[in-house]
């Protein structure tokens, strides 16, 4: 209905047509107002329904006095949907800790806790508990370093060759006063005497003589140092105790060996002999029946933990039983009885079960423990001092997978630093560590070639796994592969468990300072490694006294290393001449200092060289007194094969060698494969034929040993005057009487 229309008036009432519009104008403005409504506040039908409200964050992160955290409610209807655009009312619990604004952004003010809640209508949300934490307090700067002082673990500032010791450094300010958190590089002056751990300061005794250690701070300028003096190692004391040491046979005898001691260490083996050429004991104590009546010589050997030995020799008396035959005179068993005792000369070791393979490397760690390796992967250990061997087969390949049956790794030499750790080198590129004195051998692959039926010598592949598959030139008219495949590794040798190099033929040589967990290849170019001077065509050539071109074919072979320091290294080897300047071979040694970096080259003395003497150099050997006196002395071995075996000598530390020659010195028409030596004065070289030379005053005199053999004998090693080894053809040998 129209609101005029409504409106109605008594017939009495009198309204000019003035005050009509105004009262018009009146009830229309009330009317209005009753229709909207008054105060302007919504009706409870135009709330939305509220279901829940939640806040996140639900577990926020603790909140740093100072800063702010933004957090945000979702309003849900009973349908669990999100309501938009609703704007809840923020409560916080306790607000001197923190407060929060109309857009749910909390500010930390004071360290503790406080609840967050959101509201809208009588929906509220459940609590979220707020962790207000002061900031966390800066450190002040580091004072400037002014001194650095080094301590070592050694209170006389001496150890003995061996041992080890830590060495601690500590940083001082202007105030004399430590400042912590410093972190310092260590580093030693002579690494040949002391040899130290960069990071931690753990210092190893290499050699007699005095080591200055530095410690240089993170600032990479403070730094503070202290002296370590090496002393030599002092040699064990071997005592024994038998019970008893005489009676009627079958004599059982009681030995024991624990008042045995070293003064500057622990001993770290026992090694009996009991004089009747039977299975030797070992162990602190042993017992031993004597079977047969006789004087018989029992013997202890004790090594401390450096290496160093000494024996004790006590007589046991064996009576025959009743009514046997008597010794004879001089203490011999009678005929039928025990041999004489061992002790003499050099004697031959079974092999184990049907190998039968050429031996060419061996080294031991003790008296009693050591490794042989040769062709076909023979790897052999003795825990007797080489008088019986067992078979090490398992070997672990890291390149590719052997077919089988296969063309086996040679290996051509074995090197332990300790019981446990050891490597064996061969061809193809065969390298091998164990860490567990052989019970496992882990191929460490450089470039191996892979196994691939490969052309034999009727030049196509044959179906056949055998050597010719690792022949990368075969030689049709000697029937014989001139050059196999890969790095053809012939020797290592480590100075200690991290630092080691190997070297083979056709010039290869690598290295490792990481235990060979990563080997560097030195690089095969001119700078590193030049070839022979060239020498003149003969008079009967057209081109006769010109200048003939440098040798190039895979030259030249190296054949052995000797590591004085992790830098200071010796290779031996010798160049293949070719016609029509030279037959044979070139000798040659290099010396490097800086870790291979830059060479010195000595070549043979009649092709404008410096060292006398005709073919390739087997081995090499320097060392000093055993107590660390005298300079720098090396032997070096060689031949060719066809001419006279040679020794080549030096006692200054390599800057010029000569070849002994001596009227004792015999001649011998083949070579030397081998050099070994504990002092300048007692050496032994081995060779061709059987050949053991021995020499008691430095190489002025000799002697040949009895070997018993006519085997060629490829390594020789000892460890003390009277006990050592050699690698040979068929066999190995062993001595306990320096091979008299």
């Amino acid at each position: 209905m129209n609101l005029f229309h409504s409106l109605r008036l008594s017939s009495s009432s009198r309204i000019f047509p003035a005050q009509w519009f105004r009262a018009v104008e009146t009830l229309v403005v009330v009317l209005l107002l009753s229709a909207c409504g008054s105060g302007g506040s919504p009706s409870s039908s135009d709330q939305p329904i509220v279901s829940k409200i939640s806040i996140t964050p639900t577990t926020p992160a603790p909140i740093v006095v100072g800063t702010d955290e933004k957090f945000v409610a979702t309003v849900l209807d009973p349908a669990g949907q999100a309501i938009p655009s609703v704007n809840v009312s923020w409560q916080i619990s306790n607000p001197a800790v923190a407060t929060v604004d109309s857009n749910g952004v909390v500010k930390g003010l004071a360290n503790g806790t406080a609840n967050l809640t959101a509201s809208f209508g009588s929906a509220t949300s459940d609590p979220v508990t707020l962790q207000i934490m002061l900031p966390p307090s800066q450190p002040p700067p580091r004072p400037s370093i002014a001194t650095v002082e080094v301590m070592s673990a050694s209170p006389s500032g001496a150890v003995s060759v061996g041992n080890q010791v830590h060495f601690t450094a500590v940083a001082k300010d202007a105030a004399d006063q430590p400042i912590s958190g410093v972190v310092f590089t260590w580093s030693s002056s002579a690494p040949e005497i002391v040899l130290i751990d960069p990071s931690v300061g753990l210092a190893t005794a290499k050699a007699p003589g005095t080591a200055t250690i530095t410690a240089t701070a993170d600032d990479g300028t403070s730094h503070g140092s202290n002296n370590l003096t090496v002393l030599a190692n002092k040699a064990p004391i071997a005592q024994m105790t038998p019970n008893p040491t005489s009676g009627t046979a079958p004599l059982t005898v009681t030995f024991n060996g624990a008042t045995s001691s070293d003064p500057d260490g622990v001993i770290a083996s026992y090694s009996w002999d009991f004089g009747d050429h039977l299975p030797t004991g070992t162990g602190i104590s042993t017992s031993h029946t004597y079977q047969s009546a006789g004087t018989y010589p029992a013997t202890l050997t004790v090594t401390d933990d450096h290496g160093a030995t000494a024996t004790t020799t006590t007589t046991i008396t064996v009576n025959p039983a009743p009514g046997g035959t008597p010794p004879p005179p001089g203490g011999t068993p009678p005929p039928g009885g025990t041999p004489p005792p061992i002790g003499a000369g050099w004697k031959s070791a079974p092999r184990p079960g049907t190998h039968g393979k050429d031996l060419f490397g061996i080294s031991f760690v003790s008296a009693t423990e050591g490794w042989s390796v040769g062709i076909d992967q023979a790897i052999e250990h003795s825990t007797d001092g080489g008088h019986t061997w067992t078979i090490q087969n398992n070997i672990v390949f890291n390149g590719a997978t052997a077919p089988s049956p296969a063309a086996q790794v040679d290996l051509y030499d074995v090197f332990f630093v300790d019981a446990k750790t050891g490597w064996a080198v061969g061809w193809p590129e065969a390298i091998f560590k164990t860490i567990d004195g052989g019970a496992t051998w882990t191929e460490q692959h450089l470039n191996r070639a892979p196994w691939i039926d490969r052309s034999g010598p009727k030049g196509s592949p044959d179906g056949v796994w055998d050597h010719w598959d690792w022949c990368e030139v075969w030689d049709a008219a000697a029937q014989t592969c001139s050059k196999k495949y890969g790095s053809y590794l012939r020797k290592v040798q480590f100075f200690d468990s991290q630092h080691g190099w190997t070297v083979g033929r056709f010039g290869f040589m690598f290295k490792t300072d990481n235990g060979g967990t990563s080997w560097t290849e030195i690089p095969n170019d001119s700078t590193v490694r030049p070839l022979p001077a060239p020498c003149v065509y003969p008079a009967q050539n057209p081109l006769a006294g010109q200048p003939r071109p440098a040798v190039t074919s895979y030259n030249p072979h190296l054949f052995t290393v000797d590591v004085i320091t992790p830098n200071d290294v010796w290779v031996g080897g010798g160049s293949e001449a070719d016609e029509p300047c030279d037959k044979g071979w070139l000798r040659m040694l290099g010396h490097t200092t800086d870790g291979g970096q830059h060479w010195q080259f000595l070549y043979e003395a009649e092709n404008g060289g410096q060292l006398e003497g005709h073919g390739r150099i087997f081995d090499l050997r320097f060392g000093r007194n055993p107590d660390g006196s005298g300079g720098l002395v090396g032997f070096a071995v060689g031949g060719n094969g066809t001419s006279q075996a040679n020794v080549l000598q030096t006692t200054d530390g390599g800057q010029t060698w000569h070849q002994i020659r001596a009227a004792s010195y015999p001649t011998y028409d083949k070579g030397f494969y081998g050099v070994a030596f504990i002092s300048p004065s007692q050496v032994w070289v081995a060779g061709w034929n059987g050949l053991v030379l021995h020499s008691e005053d430095g190489g002025t005199t000799w002697g040949r040993q009895q070997a018993n053999t006519t085997d060629q004998l490829r390594r020789i090693f000892f460890l003390d005057v009277n006990t050592g080894w050699i690698a040979g053809q068929h066999n190995n040998l062993y001595t306990t009487s320096g091979g008299k």
